[in-house]
């Protein structure tokens, strides 16, 4: 079986590394995987065109391609003549021009099942082959355990890592449209924010049904993509809070990514890397003891963050999510915060800082659990699926003879 994976533009190489991930695991299922880049393409439908060689038996891309057409208008699966798989792993709304125009036979995958639930709110149940939900996976490789909380101690001089951007808050988009509508976003983000955790799509829709609108009036169907902003804002201002209090805290921090710079001055105590790619940042969570992180404001679902921490040994601390709720055990295998009750969070964080012992327990239970249920070569199946749906789909549409 010959599978053709697409490789696009990424900040922090993040989905090409999730390409290459996913290659290896078809690899150890028999599949032929093959990656196609198209970063920096002069002509990307002419890279499309140059793979369409032999027969393939499934298309894999994350966020991209499934708008695609080539000159004759054609999509991905009619070019190659096989079933589309798309991941997203953005908020799925923030992609509504993307999904209309992806075809019906293709397949997607979320990685928060509220999503799925957005998708087939806002564009109907049936409007793709399937839509599913499958957790982010962990990447790179996970070092050996250490002996004991010494050599964990010893093994790992970062106390405390963060990475990520920083999203400062700032006016939010709508800042600029009339009173009454501007009432609507406002509502939405107070909602969203009066509450431990909502979908970003349930927030808006309350707010639109309080204000006399239906929300399954067809008509309503580009301005419910408009959720996209209340994720956007909700993130921004609980990711920025979090950073406020633990550059109160004086905990001693390392932290990489984008958009650090201004807020240097606030962390008396920090150390600052810089933006590193996926696979270099992977790498340092293994020096890490403690690695801190949140979760997109993916309530149901995932952050690929977290599990590469807990791959790479170290205690993960995150805000809550059902997922991890479901997938490992709080306070053994991983610790989470709550919104609602973030001082008790940090105060706990900071416990877990003081103590290498129980650090390194959470480290290489969470360990554990990821190499034994949270690796690409766990997610493989729920492609495959999707894969099975997608061509079921095109075999469906295709006209009946006579």
């Amino acid at each position: 079986m010959r599978a053709i994976l697409f490789k696009g533009p990424s900040q922090y190489d993040g989905t090409r590394t999730f390409i290459d991930e996913v290659a290896g695991a078809l690899g150890r299922r028999g599949l032929v995987a093959e990656i196609v880049d198209l970063a920096g393409a002069d002509n990307v439908e002419a890279a499309i065109a140059a793979a369409a060689g032999p027969p393939a038996d499934l298309l894999f891309s994350i966020n991209i391609l499934g708008e695609h057409r080539d000159g004759a208008g054609r999509g991905m699966s009619e070019i190659f003549g096989a079933p589309h798989v798309v991941l997203h792993v953005d908020y799925v709304l923030s992609q509504a021009t993307r999904l209309r125009a992806t075809p019906p036979t293709s397949s997607l995958i979320s990685i928060d099942p509220t999503q799925v639930e957005a998708i087939a709110s806002v564009f109907g149940a049936q409007r793709f082959a399937s839509v599913s939900f499958a957790p982010h996976a962990a990447v790179g490789e996970p070092g050996a355990d250490d002996a004991d909380a010494g050599a964990f101690a010893a093994a790992r001089p970062i106390p405390l890592l963060w990475s990520g951007t920083l999203h400062l808050p700032g006016e939010p988009v709508w800042a600029s449209q009339p009173p009454t509508l501007r009432r609507i976003y406002d509502d939405a983000v107070d909602l969203a924010l009066s509450v431990e955790w909502m979908p970003p799509l349930a927030a808006f829709d309350q707010v639109l049904a309080a204000n006399g609108n239906d929300p399954a009036n067809p008509a309503l169907q580009g301005a419910r993509c408009d959720a996209m902003h209340i994720d956007v804002r909700v993130r921004a201002l609980r990711r920025y809070d979090l950073i406020g209090r633990l550059a109160a805290s004086g905990l001693p921090i390392t932290i990489c990514g984008n958009g650090w710079a201004a807020e240097a001055p606030r962390f008396r105590h920090a150390t600052f890397l810089g933006p590193l790619p996926m696979p270099e940042s992977a790498r340092l969570m293994r020096t890490a003891r403690i690695v801190v992180g949140t979760n997109g404001n993916f309530g149901a679902g995932s952050h690929e963050r977290p599990l590469t921490a807990m791959l790479a040994g170290a205690a993960v601390v995150s805000d809550y999510s059902r997922f991890y709720a479901q997938a490992f055990a709080e306070d053994r295998e991983i610790a989470l915060f709550r919104w609602k009750a973030l001082d008790d969070g940090l105060e706990r964080l900071a416990q877990l800082a003081g103590n290498p012992a129980a650090a390194y327990a959470l480290g290489i239970a969470g360990k554990a659990r990821v190499l034994a249920a949270h690796r690409w070569d766990h997610r493989v199946d729920a492609i495959l699926a999707a894969a099975d749906a997608s061509r079921a789909a095109i075999e469906a549409a295709k006209p009946t003879a006579g």
